[in-house]
């Protein structure tokens, strides 16, 4: 029978472009990232189980939910609905939590932009992301190739991307391995998966040394890069409505896929598009 909480779990999966629970499930890392069985999971959707609350936190990083922001909140408050009943919820719970979770956030228009990012995915699984944070080479490598249709040769792809040929070399191996790559002859490889959208793991289920791998990464091409573009907005706002704006800066980041081109062209080149909010003082 289904409940609050199992009807927005598989809403909010949809929409986060996973078509299945088993796809959700395993291209998230399974039970080694989210902390329980598939078959515990299956329950959840079924609305025959409810999650700890203590594991609220991963499902919302494997749905690509912000903590405290909209649709996040809404989770939250199905849990509950879903934890007290509909009668206990509207006499004792709800005059709490509902100005919180009606915090605004994505706009109508957000959503179908989202929706539209979400069609034709391909979800790199946490044991795959290990082969592409192997080594620098790997990570330069990999975000290169993935938006590359054509075969690449190892010389020319050393060069692109401006690392010694044995490391690209090993690196392009690894990656191979790892499926996300394919040697078409020696020496020539191309990626298997550079028509899809490309979706990496949500940096949260990673792990520590993971995400220290991908700040120091990103901070050496940042260093050996050229900023072509600026822009800043000091803002004083209240903090858990500002939560609303959080997913909103996420999608406008991931919004710029859409100009995404598969092959080289004489203005082609890889760019770093970032988003960040900074607390500057309680204030």
């Amino acid at each position: 029978m289904a409940t609050p909480f199992s009807e927005t779990l598989v809403r909010l999966r949809t929409a986060a472009g996973f078509p299945s629970a088993y796809a959700f499930f395993h291209d998230n890392g399974g039970q080694k990232v989210l902390g329980l069985t598939y078959r515990r999971y299956l329950l959840l959707e079924q609305g025959r189980n409810l999650p700890m609350l203590e594991k609220l936190r991963k499902l919302f990083y494997a749905l690509r939910l912000v903590p405290q922001a909209p649709a996040a909140n809404e989770l939250t408050v199905a849990w509950l609905r879903s934890m007290a009943g509909e009668q206990d919820y509207q006499d004792i719970l709800q005059p709490v939590v509902a100005p919180r979770a009606e915090t605004k956030g994505v706009s109508p228009l957000h959503k179908a932009v989202e929706k539209n990012l979400a069609n034709d995915k391909y979800v790199v699984k946490p044991e795959q992301f290990q082969a592409v944070l192997s080594s620098f080479e790997a990570y330069v490598c990999f975000h290169a190739m993935v938006s590359e249709t054509d075969s690449w040769k190892l010389e020319d792809l050393a060069r692109a991307v401006q690392a010694e040929l044995p490391k690209v070399r090993e690196a392009m191996n690894r990656l191979t391995a790892a499926k996300l790559m394919k040697q078409v002859r020696p020496g020539v490889y191309k990626c298997p998966v550079a028509s899809a959208t490309i979706e990496t793991p949500q940096m949260n289920l990673l792990g520590r040394e993971a995400i220290d791998k991908i700040k120091d990464y990103t901070g050496r091409l940042i260093t050996s890069g050229r900023s072509e573009w600026y822009s800043t907005c000091m803002v004083r706002a209240d903090g858990p409505a500002f939560k609303g704006y959080a997913p909103v800066l996420n999608l406008a980041v991931h919004t710029a896929g859409a100009y995404e081109i598969k092959r080289k062209t004489d203005g082609s080149a890889i760019f770093l598009v970032e988003g960040r909010i900074t607390r500057l003082r309680d204030f």
